[in-house]
């Protein structure tokens, strides 16, 4: 057996292992929905346990944080919810629209980086300085940027301001809308990612403090850049639909009050979740460019 299988086969016996208890308690407070969204999950939560169990952890980080913040409802903010997109219960579509990029640059990093790694060294050595698993991570730290600058954003008595126009008030909810509240809300939520990866080079890696510490802050604003990209490809971008009988501007195709919208502007195919999906993917090539360059400096 080839030290490649050796190493999926235990990847994945652990994966199952450690996954396994979580889905009960995620069943339990209704954070996915059943059964597309718990089963969509849980293979990607193996997956990415099999990529590295620290992007486990992030990933962990930021559906558990993430899904929690939104889960803290006032009528106000369900109402805000309701009128522009999807309520805080994940479906399997948002389940993969906040992961795909992460395993995206993760399936790579084991490809070329990983396993030819392992291959060399002979046994299952912890490679923690990647520039693929760093645009991993900052992918993930742009879905949980993006989720703390919308949830406080709405949960705040600051009135947004679209991001393209900045003068330009909007109302609560409005794809494109940013607070400063809210953006710096989307600046801890990823911190919190960065966090888990500077754990992982502090356990796994030699390299100097310092050179840890620049990419923190680097991984930190990738994250956070794409949380704003994400928000200015919702003013630009996103297809938004308009209610003639409530006279809202939503996110849905069929509003709450039960009519149909009409195309309002953007583009059709440019849904939310292709936004999150394209911003992430954005922070992480910014990510692997920021990486190449930090190396150089170090």
């Amino acid at each position: 057996m080839s030290i490649i299988v050796e190493y999926l086969l235990q990847a994945l016996f652990w994966g199952v292992i450690f996954n396994f208890p979580l889905l009960f308690i995620i069943i339990k407070i209704k954070l996915l929905t059943m059964p597309g969204g718990i089963l969509t999950g849980a293979t990607i939560a193996i997956m990415t346990y099999i990529i590295s169990p620290f992007l486990w952890c992030a990933l962990l980080a930021f559906f558990l944080t993430s899904s929690l913040i939104s889960k803290q409802s006032t009528p106000q903010k369900q109402m805000i919810i309701a009128e522009f997109s999807k309520d805080s219960t994940r479906d399997a579509i948002q389940v993969l629209s906040n992961s795909l990029p992460a395993l995206f640059f993760g399936i790579i990093f084991l490809s070329i980086d990983f396993f030819p790694f392992i291959e060399n060294s002979g046994n299952f050595s912890f490679l923690s300085v990647s520039p693929l698993i760093y645009a991993a991570f900052a992918s993930l730290a742009t879905h949980n940027s993006d989720t703390w600058m919308t949830e406080i954003g709405i949960s705040t008595s600051s009135i947004p301001r679209l991001i393209t126009n900045l003068k330009k008030e909007v109302p609560k909810g409005t794809s494109g809308g940013v607070t400063l509240k809210g953006t710096s809300a989307g600046i801890v939520g990823s911190m919190i990612i960065s966090f888990i990866y500077l754990l992982q080079l502090l356990l796994h890696s030699d390299i100097s403090l310092i050179h840890m510490i620049v990419q923190f802050i680097f991984l930190t604003f990738a994250g956070t850049l794409g949380g704003l990209i994400d928000s200015f490809e919702g003013a630009t971008i996103q297809g938004l639909y308009y209610c003639e009988h409530c006279q809202k501007v939503t996110e849905r195709q069929i509003h709450r009050c039960g009519n149909k919208t009409n195309f309002f502007k953007g583009y059709r195919l440019v849904t939310n979740d292709l936004v999150n999906i394209s911003s992430a993917l954005f922070s992480g090539i910014i990510a692997l460019i920021g990486f190449s360059i930090i190396e150089g400096i170090f």
